[in-house]
């Protein structure tokens, strides 16, 4: 800290007649500009009165850290544009009002159109944007610096519909305390020193960092001695890879996302180029890349995104619903996510894909779907009467789904040399690729459908009392989550054509699966083999190329660790197993307390909190979770705001509709004359922006 501390007093905090009421949000990207809106929406119906939201956060607000602007242009998402949006539609069951708004594909329409304006994309400074939105279609994949300006519009719009009286400050810091005061106020504290007095916190985070145990540290300190160089598990982004040298030869661990990012930015980032040469895609070296010897547990990376549409009779589950995943939570003790619910889904997702293969694709079947449905409907899955079904009916083996096999191609799998390894991944990758974007292939996109329902029917019981402990962390909230990852958060094809293009020009080298890493004491070497090809491949780099994992008990953010260590909130545990996320009230988000109660005037949300992980944004038209989420905080905050006010007696005031005009800087000057003797100077004014 630096400086003395300055706190804004509020006059409400002396004289609760005097209206105006503060909530803070400690984090300002997707999930609180989400909240914000929906905050918005609901205030004429609930408590229209006067309202303060604080945005506090390092990073621009909407975009937050993971989507600034301030990264690489070559960065992208892996969702299609067509498939991006903050805003609710008419398939969400929320209690809010639906305020329907344009895709990111929409929107880019729209500005190319001009009908939507004051979007920061001008040709002088943004070059690389503007030509990009000219040329983005439904199916493109955009760039996170793109998707920043979409989100920045999304908040502006949703502040635009602030009633007189209200606004949004955004200030650029972190929180590194909350504390309650007496008068039942909370108190946050800034990294700069500052404080301010607010009624209700909202933590809303993305992925955060986490201190290093275990393995982890260990490796860290033992390339500190040896002289060798380890990255730690980090957001790839904002990683230091100009240590890693040209030429050098860098084990990676992981092939997710974290991993396709790290390739883009250590090759074509360092001056590489793709071309297509005769239908192929090419790499021609800079010079300046390292050689990154690739692999994993599973040995492939994440499944390449669908851009395919289904064209077989309409899908709607069977075997795994809502209601069918609630009743078995409802009446089951010791729910075990492998034994109860994974069966069902299982058939499910056969379910999905077969009836899209057999009715979108009949040519490729010899049966009519009715009758392998039967044998769908009642045989055992991993006996031989269902697997001759299957011979029977799907005459390519190619076109047969064998789950077990779809998740470990790699499984009991050994090559006889390194160079047999970098043809067979090659060949699966391109395969896969080729399925995900052919339109004669609509089965994979029936498949990534079935597991969007599974997904989120799964996610209806995830408060169930009746968990197994061990079932819940390590089967439901881990190997579950990075199953439907590998499905349906993969990377674009493109990415994954490039990384068969890299493996060609050598400046990648595939591992394969059960990649195990030691650190050898006497050579100061990381030594890694695989279960895939024979011998060992010694390194003085490595690279663990993930997300660190949720852990509140290892968490590198000082607010967080305030939480959980003033007793304010808890670790979540399920029977006798903790889960090092955030335990929340699942109605509403409020947090919970270590003795058990909830605290009324703290909210958390994001992927480290005990809610399902909803996400940053959404499909259009699915009911997402993230919306009803975002909704459903919302309008407990704003429940929580009136009964503060009607406790302390404040007048009611008329909606805004009923009430005078007032320009944007007339409500300036009224917020900082009545809400607060000492107004925050490094705090920026969103409304108007």
């Amino acid at each position: 800290m630096t400086g003395p501390t300055r706190r804004a007093a509020r006059l409400v905090d002396h004289d609760g007649h005097l209206a105006t009421r503060c909530i803070t949000f400690v984090g300002a990207g997707p999930r609180t500009a989400g909240i914000v809106e929906r905050l918005i929406a609901s205030q004429p119906e609930i408590d229209d009165r006067p309202l303060i939201l604080h945005l506090i956060d390092p990073h621009p607000p909407g975009a937050g850290r993971i989507w600034r602007d301030a990264q690489s242009s070559l960065l992208k998402l892996n969702s299609m544009a067509c498939d991006i949006t903050m805003f609710t539609d008419e398939s969400c069951t929320i209690d809010g009002p639906v305020r329907p708004g344009p895709t990111l594909a929409e929107w880019a329409e729209q500005v190319r159109a001009g009908r939507i304006r004051g979007v920061d994309l001008d040709e002088g400074t943004s070059p690389a944007l503007r030509l990009e939105l000219e040329e983005l279609g439904p199916t493109s994949f955009p760039s996170r610096r793109l998707h920043e300006r979409y989100m920045t519009w999304f908040l502006e719009q949703a502040v635009d519909g602030l009633g007189a009286g209200s606004k949004v400050m955004w200030h650029r810091d972190e929180v590194v305390r909350v504390s309650d005061d007496p008068c039942g106020a909370q108190v946050v504290t800034l990294a700069s020193g500052d404080e301010l007095t607010t009624d209700l916190v909202i933590y809303s985070f993305g992925h955060l960092g986490s201190e290093l145990m275990g393995e982890g540290k260990y490796l860290l300190d033992f390339a500190a001695m040896k002289g060798a160089k380890y990255l730690e598990p980090c957001y790839t982004a904002d990683a230091d890879l100009d240590r890693f040298e040209p030429g050098e030869e860098v084990l990676v661990r992981g092939m997710g996302l974290a991993a396709i990012d790290l390739l883009v930015l250590m090759n074509e980032g360092r001056g590489g180029r793709f071309v297509r040469e005769d239908g192929r895609l090419r790499y021609h070296p800079s010079g300046r890349e390292s050689t990154l010897l690739l692999g994993s547990r599973r040995g492939v990376p994440y499944r390449s995104k669908v851009s395919s549409v289904p064209r077989g009779d309409a899908y709607a589950p069977r075997y795994f619903t809502a209601d069918i995943a609630k009743r078995i939570a409802a009446t089951t003790r010791g729910l075990d996510f492998s034994d109860h619910l994974y069966p069902l889904i299982r058939r499910e997702l056969l379910h999905g894909y077969y009836l899209e293969l057999f009715t979108g694709s009949p040519d490729r079947v010899a049966m009519p779907w009715e009758d392998f449905r039967e044998g769908l409907d009642h045989l055992d899955l991993d006996g031989a009467p269902f697997h001759e079904l299957v011979a029977r009916a799907v005459p390519d083996e190619a076109d047969r789904l064998d789950l077990a096999r779809f998740d470990r191609p790699l499984a009991g799998v050994e090559f006889e040399s390194a160079e047999e390894l970098q043809c067979w991944t090659r060949e699966y990758v391109l395969d896969n690729v080729e399925r995900s974007t052919d339109p004669r292939y609509s089965e994979w996109q029936a498949l990534f459908n079935a597991m969007l329902f599974a997904y989120l029917a799964a996610s209806e019981i995830s408060t169930s009392p009746n968990w197994d402990g061990t079932s819940y962390v390590r089967e439901y909230q881990r190997r579950w989550y990075k199953f439907f990852s590998y499905v349906g958060s993969g990377p674009p094809p493109e990415r994954l054509e490039e990384l068969v293009a890299l493996s060609e020009a050598g400046v990648v080298e595939f591992l394969g699966a059960g990649v195990l890493v030691h650190a050898d004491p006497e050579t100061g070497e990381f030594v890694a083999r695989s279960a895939s090809v024979p011998g060992e491949r010694r390194t003085r780099a490595l690279i663990d190329a993930w997300l660190p994992e949720a852990s509140i008990e290892h968490t590198d953010s000082p607010v967080l660790r305030d939480l959980i260590g003033s007793g304010v909130g808890r670790e979540q545990q399920v029977g006798p197993v903790t889960s090092g996320l955030v335990e929340v009230r699942q109605s509403d988000a409020r947090v919970i307390r270590r003795g058990g109660g909830v605290h009324p005037r703290r909210f958390a949300v994001g992927p480290g909190t005990s809610r399902p992980n909803a996400g940053a944004f959404s499909r259009p038209r699915i009911n997402a979770l993230a919306f009803r989420e975002w909704d459903s905080v919302a309008r407990a905050v704003l429940l929580e705001l009136r009964r503060i006010r009607d406790e302390a007696g404040t007048p009611y005031e008329p909606p805004a509709s009923e009430r005078p005009e007032r320009d944007p800087q007339d409500l300036a000057d009224a917020f900082d004359s009545a809400a607060y003797y000492t107004p925050d100077a490094g705090a920026e004014d969103l409304v108007g922006r």
